[in-house]
């Protein structure tokens, strides 16, 4: 029997980074200063091998060396992320996200849930209006392309499309990356074949897929 041999592989649709700490500061040099004072700045669901994320850290911590960089669960889901805030809503020590990277359906949800608040990074008015929140609480960081991963070593004939999964040669050998009630990347996964199987967006393709 095969295990996960057409494994499908899905990125992030759109990224987006929300503060959950918002600063008074007015300007960069009074945010890197109250930066400084905290002494701190605690991360979620940041992958050094992801998105380049280990650079980005590494450059952080040179060039601000006054700031200890706290990581929590790097291989954290989005849904883990919304989580990890929700425990730690009324904590301001080293477990309470400073900063989260989720996919885009969880930014407007944690916004109503009160969860997060706003800050317009200095390239706000760069960013379309369609990956931004008007307000400032979310905004589109980057974004990926759904692909399907597959073990040639394994399966000799590798899927097209969508409907190929369903065919009798793959039973038992397609795995999401990720489970779709905390992880964008198998939500994603999940509404793209919905779409592929004729549904027309939303709840439609949801259920579809």
């Amino acid at each position: 029997m095969f295990k996960f041999t057409g494994k499908v592989l899905s990125l992030t649709a759109v990224a987006l980074m929300a503060t959950s700490a918002i600063s008074s500061a007015q300007s960069m040099d009074e945010l890197v200063a109250a930066a400084k004072a905290e002494g701190q700045l605690t991360t979620i669901a940041l992958p050094h091998s992801w998105c380049g994320y280990g650079d980005v850290i590494a450059g952080f911590k040179a060039k601000y060396p006054e700031i200890t960089i706290n990581e929590l669960n790097p291989d954290a889901g989005s849904g883990d992320e919304i989580e990890a805030i929700k425990a730690n809503k009324d904590n301001k020590g080293p477990q309470a996200p400073d900063v989260i990277d989720v996919g885009l359906s969880f930014g407007p949800s944690a916004k109503a849930d009160g969860l997060i608040q706003p800050y317009k990074v200095s390239t706000w008015d760069t960013i379309p209006d369609s990956a931004k929140d008007a307000d400032g609480y979310w905004y589109g960081d980057y974004y990926g392309v759904l692909a399907f991963g597959v073990n040639k070593a394994v399966v000799q004939n590798a899927p097209q499309d969508w409907a190929d999964l369903q065919k009798p040669e793959y039973a038992n050998s397609v795995a999401l990356a990720g489970d779709p009630r905390t992880s964008n990347n198998a939500v994603m996964s999940v509404y793209a074949s919905g779409l592929a199987a004729g549904g027309t967006g939303g709840q439609d393709a949801a259920a579809k897929g």
